[in-house]
Protein backbone atom coordinates (compact mmCIF):
# COMPACT_ATOMS: atom_id res chain seq x y z
CA UNK A 1 0.00 0.00 0.00
CA UNK A 2 2.35 2.71 -1.01
CA UNK A 3 0.33 4.22 -3.46
CA UNK A 4 -2.17 7.52 -2.31
CA UNK A 5 -5.03 6.46 -4.75
CA UNK A 6 -7.97 9.28 -4.23
CA UNK A 7 -8.71 12.50 -1.73
CA UNK A 8 -12.39 11.83 -0.83
CA UNK A 9 -14.35 15.01 0.20
CA UNK A 10 -17.79 14.58 1.97
CA UNK A 11 -20.17 17.27 1.83
CA UNK A 12 -23.55 17.84 2.44
CA UNK A 13 -23.87 20.76 -0.68
CA UNK A 14 -22.93 18.82 -3.85
CA UNK A 15 -24.21 21.30 -6.39
CA UNK A 16 -22.39 23.75 -4.45
CA UNK A 17 -19.13 21.87 -4.54
CA UNK A 18 -19.22 20.67 -8.16
CA UNK A 19 -19.66 24.23 -9.36
CA UNK A 20 -16.71 25.32 -7.52
CA UNK A 21 -14.10 22.94 -8.57
CA UNK A 22 -15.50 22.81 -11.97
CA UNK A 23 -16.39 26.36 -12.83
CA UNK A 24 -14.63 27.90 -10.39
CA UNK A 25 -11.12 25.77 -10.50
CA UNK A 26 -11.58 24.63 -13.79
CA UNK A 27 -11.21 20.31 -13.51
CA UNK A 28 -13.09 18.39 -15.60
CA UNK A 29 -15.24 15.49 -14.03
CA UNK A 30 -14.39 11.70 -15.19
CA UNK A 31 -17.41 10.76 -13.55
CA UNK A 32 -20.27 12.47 -11.89
CA UNK A 33 -23.73 10.98 -10.89
CA UNK A 34 -26.54 11.97 -8.06
CA UNK A 35 -24.11 10.92 -5.13
CA UNK A 36 -21.15 12.00 -6.52
CA UNK A 37 -18.55 13.30 -8.90
CA UNK A 38 -14.92 12.20 -9.62
CA UNK A 39 -12.07 14.40 -11.17
CA UNK A 40 -9.32 12.51 -12.73
CA UNK A 41 -5.92 14.60 -12.41
CA UNK A 42 -2.00 13.91 -13.04
CA UNK A 43 -1.75 12.84 -9.09
CA UNK A 44 -4.11 11.18 -7.36
CA UNK A 45 -8.04 11.68 -7.79
CA UNK A 46 -10.19 14.15 -6.29
CA UNK A 47 -13.09 12.72 -5.61
CA UNK A 48 -16.63 14.24 -3.86
CA UNK A 49 -19.12 12.19 -2.44
CA UNK A 50 -23.09 12.99 -0.51
CA UNK A 51 -22.77 12.86 3.27
CA UNK A 52 -24.69 10.96 4.91
CA UNK A 53 -27.43 12.11 7.40
CA UNK A 54 -25.64 12.06 10.74
CA UNK A 55 -22.12 11.70 9.74
CA UNK A 56 -19.40 14.66 10.16
CA UNK A 57 -17.90 16.67 7.42
CA UNK A 58 -14.77 15.15 6.49
CA UNK A 59 -11.79 14.50 4.10
CA UNK A 60 -11.26 10.77 3.37
CA UNK A 61 -7.43 9.66 2.04
CA UNK A 62 -7.51 6.26 -0.14
CA UNK A 63 -4.83 3.91 -0.70
CA UNK A 64 -4.71 1.38 -3.12
CA UNK A 65 -3.73 -2.30 -2.00
CA UNK A 66 -2.88 -5.40 -4.02
CA UNK A 67 -3.53 -7.74 -1.29
CA UNK A 68 -6.21 -6.03 1.19
CA UNK A 69 -6.39 -9.54 3.55
CA UNK A 70 -2.07 -9.51 3.97
CA UNK A 71 -2.38 -5.87 4.46
CA UNK A 72 -5.04 -6.20 7.10
CA UNK A 73 -3.66 -8.70 8.78
CA UNK A 74 -0.17 -7.18 9.13
CA UNK A 75 -1.59 -3.61 9.98
CA UNK A 76 -3.43 -5.31 12.97
CA UNK A 77 -0.77 -7.33 14.20
CA UNK A 78 0.88 -3.83 14.42
CA UNK A 79 -1.88 -2.41 16.75
CA UNK A 80 -3.58 -0.66 14.25
CA UNK A 81 -7.51 -0.86 14.92
CA UNK A 82 -9.04 -1.87 10.93
CA UNK A 83 -12.51 -2.32 10.54
CA UNK A 84 -14.44 -5.41 8.38
CA UNK A 85 -13.81 -5.56 4.83
CA UNK A 86 -16.80 -4.94 2.74
CA UNK A 87 -17.33 -5.28 -1.51
CA UNK A 88 -18.33 -2.30 -3.73
CA UNK A 89 -19.51 -1.38 -6.69
CA UNK A 90 -16.17 0.07 -7.26
CA UNK A 91 -14.20 -3.05 -5.58
CA UNK A 92 -13.07 -3.94 -2.42
CA UNK A 93 -12.81 -1.14 0.82
CA UNK A 94 -11.80 -1.63 4.86
CA UNK A 95 -11.69 1.96 6.58
CA UNK A 96 -9.22 2.83 9.42
CA UNK A 97 -8.08 5.77 11.62
CA UNK A 98 -5.06 7.90 11.89
CA UNK A 99 -3.42 8.59 15.01
CA UNK A 100 -5.32 11.95 14.89
CA UNK A 101 -8.44 10.56 14.00
CA UNK A 102 -8.62 11.35 10.18
CA UNK A 103 -10.33 8.51 7.83
CA UNK A 104 -8.50 6.47 6.14
CA UNK A 105 -9.42 3.35 3.26
CA UNK A 106 -7.52 0.64 1.53
CA UNK A 107 -8.97 -0.20 -1.58
CA UNK A 108 -8.64 -2.96 -3.86
CA UNK A 109 -9.90 -2.95 -7.81
CA UNK A 110 -12.20 -1.49 -9.35
CA UNK A 111 -12.11 1.38 -11.70
CA UNK A 112 -8.45 2.50 -12.76
CA UNK A 113 -6.94 5.87 -11.64
CA UNK A 114 -7.44 8.50 -14.01
CA UNK A 115 -4.54 9.84 -15.55
CA UNK A 116 -6.20 12.35 -18.10
CA UNK A 117 -4.74 15.45 -16.31
CA UNK A 118 -1.83 15.55 -18.48
CA UNK A 119 -0.06 19.15 -17.62
CA UNK A 120 -3.02 20.27 -16.29
CA UNK A 121 -3.47 20.80 -12.26
CA UNK A 122 -2.60 17.66 -10.22
CA UNK A 123 -3.70 16.54 -6.98
CA UNK A 124 0.34 17.34 -5.48
CA UNK A 125 0.73 16.85 -1.88
CA UNK A 126 -2.04 15.91 0.99
CA UNK A 127 -0.99 17.77 4.23
CA UNK A 128 -1.47 16.14 7.97
CA UNK A 129 -1.44 18.88 10.05
CA UNK A 130 -0.59 16.70 13.40
CA UNK A 131 -0.34 18.00 16.65
CA UNK A 132 2.18 15.40 17.37
CA UNK A 133 4.63 15.24 14.81
CA UNK A 134 6.81 12.30 16.20
CA UNK A 135 3.59 10.00 16.36
CA UNK A 136 2.47 10.81 12.65
CA UNK A 137 5.72 9.39 12.11
CA UNK A 138 5.39 6.22 13.74
CA UNK A 139 2.05 5.52 12.63
CA UNK A 140 2.82 6.61 8.76
CA UNK A 141 6.18 4.92 8.50
CA UNK A 142 6.16 2.28 11.18
CA UNK A 143 2.72 1.18 11.30
CA UNK A 144 1.45 1.83 7.48
CA UNK A 145 4.88 0.96 6.27
CA UNK A 146 5.71 4.01 3.96
CA UNK A 147 8.89 5.23 3.13
CA UNK A 148 10.19 8.68 4.52
CA UNK A 149 11.08 10.73 1.08
CA UNK A 150 11.96 13.55 2.56
CA UNK A 151 12.47 15.30 6.16
CA UNK A 152 12.52 18.41 8.34
CA UNK A 153 11.62 19.87 11.61
CA UNK A 154 8.10 20.28 11.21
CA UNK A 155 8.30 18.83 7.62
CA UNK A 156 8.06 15.05 6.93
CA UNK A 157 7.20 13.61 3.18
CA UNK A 158 6.53 10.18 2.97
CA UNK A 159 6.67 8.53 -0.56
CA UNK A 160 3.17 7.45 -1.94
CA UNK A 161 3.38 7.55 -5.55
CA UNK A 162 2.98 10.60 -7.52
CA UNK A 163 1.03 12.12 -5.07
CA UNK A 164 3.32 12.58 -1.56
CA UNK A 165 1.60 12.24 1.69
CA UNK A 166 2.83 15.34 4.21
CA UNK A 167 3.39 15.19 7.96
CA UNK A 168 3.06 18.72 9.01
CA UNK A 169 3.75 20.07 12.79
CA UNK A 170 0.59 21.94 13.75
CA UNK A 171 1.24 26.00 14.50
CA UNK A 172 0.49 27.68 17.44
CA UNK A 173 0.94 31.00 16.57
CA UNK A 174 -0.91 33.42 14.07
CA UNK A 175 1.63 33.60 10.98
CA UNK A 176 0.88 30.25 8.92
CA UNK A 177 -1.16 29.21 6.38
CA UNK A 178 -4.84 28.70 6.40
CA UNK A 179 -4.88 25.51 5.37
CA UNK A 180 -2.23 24.53 8.86
CA UNK A 181 -5.45 25.65 10.56
CA UNK A 182 -7.78 22.35 9.34
CA UNK A 183 -6.54 18.52 9.76
CA UNK A 184 -6.02 17.77 6.59
CA UNK A 185 -5.66 19.70 3.22
CA UNK A 186 -4.60 18.96 -0.47
CA UNK A 187 -2.21 20.79 -2.94
CA UNK A 188 -3.12 21.41 -6.46
CA UNK A 189 -0.15 21.79 -8.30
CA UNK A 190 0.39 23.54 -11.85
CA UNK A 191 4.13 24.86 -13.44
CA UNK A 192 2.12 28.22 -13.84
CA UNK A 193 0.46 29.64 -10.80
CA UNK A 194 -0.08 33.26 -11.89
CA UNK A 195 -1.99 32.66 -15.40
CA UNK A 196 -4.01 29.54 -13.68
CA UNK A 197 -5.08 31.78 -10.88
CA UNK A 198 -5.81 34.87 -13.48
CA UNK A 199 -8.74 32.20 -15.36
CA UNK A 200 -9.77 31.40 -12.04
CA UNK A 201 -10.71 35.09 -11.14
CA UNK A 202 -12.09 35.40 -14.57
CA UNK A 203 -14.02 32.85 -13.83
CA UNK A 204 -15.50 34.49 -10.70
CA UNK A 205 -13.38 32.09 -7.63
CA UNK A 206 -12.23 34.40 -5.07
CA UNK A 207 -8.70 33.93 -3.23
CA UNK A 208 -8.63 34.02 0.41
CA UNK A 209 -4.71 34.14 0.00
CA UNK A 210 -3.21 35.87 -2.64
CA UNK A 211 -0.08 34.20 -4.74
CA UNK A 212 2.74 34.26 -1.46
CA UNK A 213 6.71 33.46 -2.31
CA UNK A 214 7.86 31.15 -0.26
CA UNK A 215 11.05 28.63 -0.23
CA UNK A 216 9.10 25.70 -1.37
CA UNK A 217 7.07 28.12 -4.27
CA UNK A 218 4.61 30.08 -5.23
CA UNK A 219 1.11 29.57 -3.56
CA UNK A 220 -1.88 30.75 -2.89
CA UNK A 221 -5.25 29.62 -0.62
CA UNK A 222 -9.25 29.55 -1.44
CA UNK A 223 -12.41 28.33 0.26
CA UNK A 224 -14.54 25.81 -0.96
CA UNK A 225 -18.03 26.04 0.15
CA UNK A 226 -18.01 23.70 2.56
CA UNK A 227 -14.83 26.19 4.19
CA UNK A 228 -12.24 23.46 3.33
CA UNK A 229 -9.08 25.72 2.44
CA UNK A 230 -7.32 24.29 -0.56
CA UNK A 231 -4.33 25.25 -1.82
CA UNK A 232 -2.90 26.54 -5.27
CA UNK A 233 0.55 26.02 -5.69
CA UNK A 234 3.63 25.69 -8.07
CA UNK A 235 6.70 24.52 -7.36
CA UNK A 236 10.05 26.11 -7.23
CA UNK A 237 12.60 25.48 -10.67
CA UNK A 238 15.09 23.48 -9.63
CA UNK A 239 18.23 24.68 -9.45
CA UNK A 240 21.66 24.60 -12.38
CA UNK A 241 24.85 23.15 -11.25
CA UNK A 242 26.51 26.38 -11.77
CA UNK A 243 23.67 27.37 -9.18
CA UNK A 244 24.56 24.85 -7.03
CA UNK A 245 28.55 25.30 -7.25
CA UNK A 246 28.61 29.79 -6.69
CA UNK A 247 26.17 28.73 -3.35
CA UNK A 248 29.53 27.12 -1.66
CA UNK A 249 31.07 30.67 -2.89
CA UNK A 250 28.10 32.70 -1.60
CA UNK A 251 27.91 31.17 1.63
CA UNK A 252 29.42 33.04 5.00
CA UNK A 253 29.40 29.68 6.70
CA UNK A 254 32.12 28.61 8.50
CA UNK A 255 34.26 25.80 6.04
CA UNK A 256 34.23 22.90 8.21
CA UNK A 257 38.22 22.13 7.76
CA UNK A 258 40.01 24.26 9.58
CA UNK A 259 43.49 24.68 9.02
CA UNK A 260 45.61 23.07 11.76
CA UNK A 261 48.16 25.94 12.41
CA UNK A 262 46.28 28.68 14.18
CA UNK A 263 47.02 32.56 12.25
CA UNK A 264 49.39 34.60 13.71
CA UNK A 265 47.99 37.92 15.54
CA UNK A 266 49.41 41.21 14.96
CA UNK A 267 52.00 42.31 17.65
CA UNK A 268 51.52 38.56 18.86
CA UNK A 269 54.64 36.66 20.56
CA UNK A 270 55.23 33.39 18.89
CA UNK A 271 55.25 31.18 21.85
CA UNK A 272 57.20 27.90 20.89
CA UNK A 273 55.33 24.36 22.36
CA UNK A 274 58.68 22.89 23.25
CA UNK A 275 58.86 25.94 25.73
CA UNK A 276 55.17 24.91 26.86
CA UNK A 277 55.55 21.46 26.80
CA UNK A 278 58.04 20.22 29.46
CA UNK A 279 57.32 16.80 28.29
CA UNK A 280 59.25 17.17 25.36
CA UNK A 281 62.67 17.82 27.09
CA UNK A 282 64.30 14.61 28.46
CA UNK A 283 64.68 14.85 32.05
CA UNK A 284 68.45 15.49 33.53
CA UNK A 285 70.29 12.34 35.30
CA UNK A 286 72.21 13.81 38.23
CA UNK A 287 75.44 11.97 38.12
CA UNK A 288 76.69 11.27 41.39
CA UNK A 289 80.11 11.52 42.00
CA UNK A 290 81.82 8.24 43.44
CA UNK A 291 83.19 8.29 47.10
CA UNK A 292 86.61 7.75 47.06
CA UNK A 293 87.31 4.41 49.15
CA UNK A 294 89.28 4.53 52.32
CA UNK A 295 92.73 2.52 52.55
CA UNK A 296 92.54 -0.25 55.39
CA UNK A 297 96.08 1.69 57.26
CA UNK A 298 94.03 5.19 57.07
CA UNK A 299 92.52 6.22 60.15
CA UNK A 300 89.01 6.80 59.73
CA UNK A 301 87.67 10.86 59.84
CA UNK A 302 85.63 11.86 62.79
CA UNK A 303 82.15 13.12 61.70
CA UNK A 304 79.94 15.08 62.99
CA UNK A 305 77.37 13.74 64.32
CA UNK A 306 73.74 14.15 62.92
CA UNK A 307 71.55 17.15 64.25
CA UNK A 308 69.33 15.53 67.14
CA UNK A 309 71.69 12.72 67.58
CA UNK A 310 73.31 14.11 70.51
CA UNK A 311 71.89 13.78 74.07
CA UNK A 312 69.14 16.36 74.48
CA UNK A 313 70.27 18.53 76.89
CA UNK A 314 70.08 22.79 76.19
CA UNK A 315 71.51 24.32 73.72
CA UNK A 316 73.42 27.39 74.01
CA UNK A 317 71.76 30.18 72.26
CA UNK A 318 74.91 31.22 69.07
CA UNK A 319 75.97 34.70 69.68
CA UNK A 320 74.58 36.83 67.12
CA UNK A 321 76.03 40.45 65.87
CA UNK A 322 73.02 42.32 65.67
CA UNK A 323 73.58 45.51 62.99
CA UNK A 324 72.26 49.24 63.57
CA UNK A 325 69.47 49.46 61.69
CA UNK A 326 69.07 52.87 59.69
CA UNK A 327 65.82 54.60 60.33
CA UNK A 328 64.21 54.58 56.63
CA UNK A 329 64.50 58.09 55.18
CA UNK A 330 61.45 58.69 52.45
CA UNK A 331 62.29 60.83 49.16
CA UNK A 332 60.50 63.70 50.90
CA UNK A 333 62.38 64.04 53.96
CA UNK A 334 65.53 63.84 52.00
CA UNK A 335 65.07 66.27 49.91
CA UNK A 336 63.57 68.54 53.28
CA UNK A 337 67.59 67.72 54.81
CA UNK A 338 68.76 68.66 51.87
CA UNK A 339 67.15 72.37 51.64
CA UNK A 340 68.03 72.91 55.22
CA UNK A 341 71.62 71.84 54.49
CA UNK A 342 71.92 73.88 51.58
CA UNK A 343 70.32 76.76 53.76
CA UNK A 344 72.82 76.46 56.78
CA UNK A 345 75.61 76.47 54.06
CA UNK A 346 74.46 79.93 52.47
CA UNK A 347 74.06 81.00 55.73
CA UNK A 348 77.09 80.48 56.99
CA UNK A 349 78.98 81.40 53.91
CA UNK A 350 76.94 84.90 54.04
CA UNK A 351 77.99 85.45 57.67
CA UNK A 352 81.21 84.99 56.93
CA UNK A 353 81.00 87.87 54.13
CA UNK A 354 80.44 90.64 56.12
CA UNK A 355 83.05 93.74 56.62
CA UNK A 356 83.00 92.70 60.29
CA UNK A 357 83.55 89.19 60.07
CA UNK A 358 86.18 89.11 57.15
CA UNK A 359 88.14 91.81 59.72
CA UNK A 360 88.05 89.49 62.38
CA UNK A 361 89.09 86.61 60.59
CA UNK A 362 92.42 88.67 59.16
CA UNK A 363 94.77 87.58 61.07
CA UNK A 364 96.41 90.59 63.27
CA UNK A 365 99.26 92.72 61.78
CA UNK A 366 102.83 92.01 62.87
CA UNK A 367 103.98 94.94 65.00
CA UNK A 368 107.57 96.98 64.02
CA UNK A 369 109.92 96.86 66.04
CA UNK A 370 112.80 99.01 65.26
CA UNK A 371 116.26 99.53 67.39
CA UNK A 372 115.41 102.25 69.73
CA UNK A 373 114.42 101.26 73.09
Amino acid sequence: MSLLREVIVFTPNMSSMREFYEDGVGLTAAHAGPRGARYGTAGAALALETLADGREREIEIAFETFSIEADVERLRARGVEMGEIRSESSGRRVHLRDHEGNRLSLRQGGEARSDDGGDGPAVATVIVNCRDLLAGVIFYRDRLGLKVAYEAPHWVELETGATRLALHTHPMGLNHPLHAAQRLAYCLQTPDLATWVDEMRARGLHFATAPIEEEFGLYAEALDPDGNVVVFREPRPERSIEEELAEAFESDEVPHVVAIRKPVLRGGKAVSRVALKPEYHEPKVVRLKPEPELAYDEPERAVAPARGARPVRPRQKPKTRRLKATPAIGRSKKAVQKSQTRRKSAAASASRSKPVKRAAARPAPKKRTTGRR
